[in-house]
């Protein structure tokens, strides 16, 4: 009897269960009228697992050239220490490889929100870094010996995926001087 009901049907009864797995996590994307995509990841497991993110597509000079990158302007995820975050990245940078960016990404680790954990040393485990050597060392030596660090340790700054080639900090302890300044330094040793 079921047979010949299935058969008038546009679409027949299925004579075999489907077996398709929700995934854990799913995301939301959104793009607003200033050009800005909001990301919202939610747990298909427990609803008390969620993240947000936004993204905006930008350049950056890197070896004196503009480059194309997708900047994180903002990344929240809550619990922490849960993979959310983690996997927020990752779909950061295959949003980047989807808008033309080539997995490239940057966003500005700032301990403000958390002052007791900065969240530099999560980024640079990912595999992130900010371009400097020194900063990249300091922030290697709180990995290396297992220690948070804090708002009094690491400041607000950028850090890029895939890292970018490093540099040194140069840091003068005299001002430049102007052209005109070195002039007149000659014209007075010419007088002696």
């Amino acid at each position: 009897m079921i047979e010949k009901i299935g058969q008038g049907l546009k679409y027949p009864p299925l004579k075999s269960e489907v077996n398709k797995k929700i995934p854990k996590y799913l995301f939301w994307e959104h793009k607003d009228c200033f050009d800005t995509w909001d990301v919202s990841l939610f747990s298909t497991k427990d609803p008390s697992k969620r993240g947000m993110m936004s993204l905006i597509k930008t350049t950056q000079p890197i070896k004196g050239r503009p480059t194309p990158y997708i900047l994180v302007q903002m990344l929240l995820s809550k619990p922490r220490k849960q993979g959310l975050g983690t996997k927020m990245l990752d779909y950061a940078q295959n949003f980047s490889k989807r808008n033309g960016c080539e997995g490239r990404f940057y966003l500005c680790a700032d301990p403000q929100f958390t002052p007791n954990e900065a969240p530099h040393i999560f980024y640079r485990k990912y595999g992130m870094n900010t371009g400097c050597i020194e900063d990249d060392k300091k922030i290697d030596t709180f990995i290396r010996e297992g220690k948070n660090a804090t708002i009094k340790d690491l400041q607000h700054m950028k850090m890029y995926y895939p890292p970018i080639p490093s540099v040194e900090k140069q840091e003068s302890k005299q001002p430049k001087k102007s052209l005109w300044q070195i002039l007149n330094i000659s014209k007075l040793l010419r007088k002696f």
